[in-house]
């Protein structure tokens, strides 16, 4: 079997990471695999797997020339697909938007079967049109989902007749390497990590961690990411309000591949306050770096995170939660809550299971 993968976004925005994932899954269970993407992606080389970048600096086109590049982009994907005799487009969606729309248009021109992975049942930052929505559904002939709680939301909000199949992000385990945790210390490190949208409850933590530094000073922040739809002074200017320039360190910009390692090296934990979520790959890129994770009480972290065993969990946007579960954490707890990471990393989360269950879906829509 031939598939195409289809992402544009790739190395612009860390998702070359589960690209690249899913094409070794898929290349090890005898899938060729051709993966379309941006030129910023760097190219990495497994087994069947192909990688054309078809998207040449879409990215730094201007708005007015940008939707046009990338239609004739993903115009030379399709048309280099049919030439390698691929079956499948797969896609990577975050929301069934116009832009989504036009793609799936443009797809319907050649005679694949179209498949996308949602990652998010809905933008966050704004609603897609139920037309268009709906249109999208119409063009697709199956949709990969990462979670049971995904999945009953996409039901709960869409009519869609074809095939719809639960398989999980996968580790990052092929691409990072697993850090060590320091606990020759008393300091424990927290480390907020990606980028920060509203939706991921930054603010919830800061004001849970002016709580924290009064009762200890043991505990230290980092916070690494660049803000989405929110400017960088919002954040600073809070840190300011709430006494907390001692005890945080920003990095309030795109954090490099290389300088991730470095910041995951140096944390103790990782925390996740987010209001919603329908799949987070940051705990799953946690765990793979070895660390475990304070997690908001929702579904979708409720699905991994058992609280006490592999992570820690806080009532959900309740700022004195949060610090109370901040301040039960020593080194040895952690460390002890750590290593039951590793089993379910390594074996729930691996590729190659999950690129044998995409293959069985394949097979399913063909």
């Amino acid at each position: 079997m031939k598939v195409s993968l289809i992402d544009p976004i790739g190395g612009h925005g860390g998702m070359d990471y589960y690209d690249y994932g899913l094409a070794y899954g898929l290349g090890h269970n005898d899938i060729i695999v051709y993966y379309y993407t941006c030129s910023k992606t760097k190219e990495r080389f497994y087994k069947n797997v192909n990688t054309k970048n078809i998207f040449k600096n879409v990215w730094k086109k201007n708005k007015l020339f940008k939707l046009f590049f990338f239609c004739n982009s993903y115009l030379k994907a399709f048309k280099s697909s049919k030439k390698e005799g691929t079956e499948i487009f797969h896609f990577q969606f975050f929301s069934l938007g116009i832009l989504n729309l036009l793609v799936l248009i443009l797809a319907s021109f050649f005679k694949q079967k179209k498949i996308i992975t949602l990652h998010d049942i809905e933008s966050f930052h704004k609603s897609s049109s139920k037309i268009v929505s709906s249109i999208c559904l119409k063009l697709i002939d199956g949709v990969i989902i990462h979670n049971q709680y995904s999945k009953s939301e996409f039901e709960k909000k869409f009519s869609f007749n074809g095939h719809i199949s639960i398989i999980p992000h996968g580790n990052y385990l092929p691409f990072i390497k697993t850090q060590a945790l320091n606990t020759n210390t008393d300091e424990i490190n927290l480390l907020f990590f990606g980028q920060i949208k509203q939706v991921k409850g930054l603010g919830i933590l800061l004001e849970a961690m002016s709580i924290v530094v009064k009762k200890s000073t043991k505990y230290k922040l980092t916070i690494a990411g660049r803000p989405w739809k929110t400017g960088v002074e919002y954040y600073k200017n809070k840190i300011r309000e709430l006494k907390l320039s001692e005890y945080v360190t920003t990095h309030f910009e795109y954090i490099k591949e290389e300088e991730i390692s470095e910041l995951y090296k140096n944390a103790s934990i990782i925390v996740m306050p987010y209001k919603k979520i329908y799949q987070s790959g940051v705990l799953l890129l946690s765990f793979s770096y070895g660390r475990t994770v304070i997690t908001s009480d929702l579904p979708a972290f409720k699905e991994i995170i058992s609280d006490g065993k592999n992570g820690f969990m806080f009532e959900s946007e309740n700022s004195l939660s949060l610090a109370n579960t901040i301040l039960k954490l020593d080194n040895k707890l952690i460390s002890k809550v750590t290593k039951n990471t590793n089993n379910l990393i390594s074996n729930k989360y691996d590729w190659k299971t999950i690129g044998r269950a995409t293959l069985n879906f394949y097979e399913k829509i063909i």
